[in-house]
């Protein structure tokens, strides 16, 4: 799904990756084209074509691009309609990147179907009420998303809530420690997201996972992306049992010229794609051609030989794609 602004250029040099690294690791990839966002409102009627929406949900994976002002119609409608519960987005300090801190390595894992963004409105001329869904069903499996994500990391889950103003917020954080209990040696904690959201900026190294409701974890997410230097660099899954849908956590950044576009958040999407697709499909090259992809990426930052303006450098698009395809052939060939 290209998608708008700099999407277009952004996936396609990933794509290019991906090609590049399916040849190298056997991996047969088959990209089908999905059109979607404003400029498939314009060209067909639709910002979601039936069309592209059909290849979505016949395919195993989708990698998309930011959209723009249609992303109402087409990130929200795909999470409810596939019911991609699982919002997982990673955040990691790179070497050569300036931040403050150097050893942040969290995953934000963020229920994506209710909530108060489930989008159950009224308005009228002197009111505006949103009702806030927390359900048994959906807050046992992404509690239950986020203890299995702990086992291969660090061991430990941090619940985020309101529980203190609303008990919609309360129910989620019991549900959430129910779940947690048949977890041994896993450590749980569970805070109030402005303590979160403040822990985040002083001391973000005591988080390893964090476990959501929807709105808080969008908002920390950004947060988040601070902390690693750059949006710029953040990749985000949305996923369910059977559907997968990638993309970076930026938008489509239409003020920025496509030619200087940084791929690096939209490369490492398609790595967490991959090292989805390893689960899925059980097949260890897809992990491994994953982690391929991301140490690319980490070389070219450490490195800084082909940075984007947005990273403090002169690079354009290609520059990035030419200098990713010399360190794989180089370590591969």
């Amino acid at each position: 799904m290209p998608g708008d602004g700099i999407g277009p250029k952004i996936v396609d040099a990933t794509l290019r990756i991906l090609e590049e690294i399916s040849d190298l690791y056997n991996l047969h990839l088959e990209f089908i084209d999905a059109p979607a966002g404003d400029n498939a409102l314009k060209e067909f009627g639709e910002a979601l074509p039936k069309s592209s929406l059909e290849k979505i949900i016949n395919s195993d994976a989708c990698l998309k691009g930011p959209v723009g002002e249609t992303a109402k119609d087409v990130i929200v409608y795909l999470r409810q309609h596939l019911d991609l519960y699982a919002n997982i987005r990673p955040f990691k300090t790179f070497k050569g990147i300036q931040s403050f801190w150097k050893n942040v390595d969290i995953v934000i894992v963020r229920e994506n179907t209710e909530d108060l963004y489930r989008g159950v409105e009224d308005l009228g001329p002197d009111h505006a009420v949103a009702l806030l869904v927390i359900t048994r069903k959906r807050t046992e499996r992404i509690a239950k998303t986020a203890f299995d994500l702990a086992l291969r990391r660090r061991n430990k889950v941090t619940i985020v809530h309101k529980g203190n103003v609303l008990r919609s917020y309360l129910y989620f954080r019991d549900i959430a420690l129910e779940v947690g209990r048949k977890y041994d040696g896993v450590q749980v904690e569970d805070m109030y997201v402005d303590n979160a959201a403040y822990q985040l900026i002083v001391n973000p190294e005591r988080f390893d996972i964090l476990l959501t409701p929807n709105m808080f974890g969008d908002i920390l997410s950004d947060e988040a992306a601070g902390l690693v230097g750059s949006i710029g660099l953040t990749c985000s899954a949305n996923v369910s049992e059977k559907y997968g849908l990638f993309e970076p956590v930026h938008g489509s950044a239409p003020d920025i010229n496509p030619e200087y576009a940084n791929p690096l958040g939209q490369i490492l999407t398609g790595s967490m794609m991959l090292e989805w697709l390893s689960y899925k499909k059980e097949r260890r090259e897809f992990i491994e051609a994953s982690r391929e992809i991301r140490e690319a990426v980490e070389r070219i930052l450490e490195y800084g030989d082909a940075l984007t303006p947005d990273l403090g450098g002169k690079a354009k698009t290609e520059d990035v794609v030419q200098k990713l395809i010399g360190y794989i052939r180089k370590k591969l060939i």
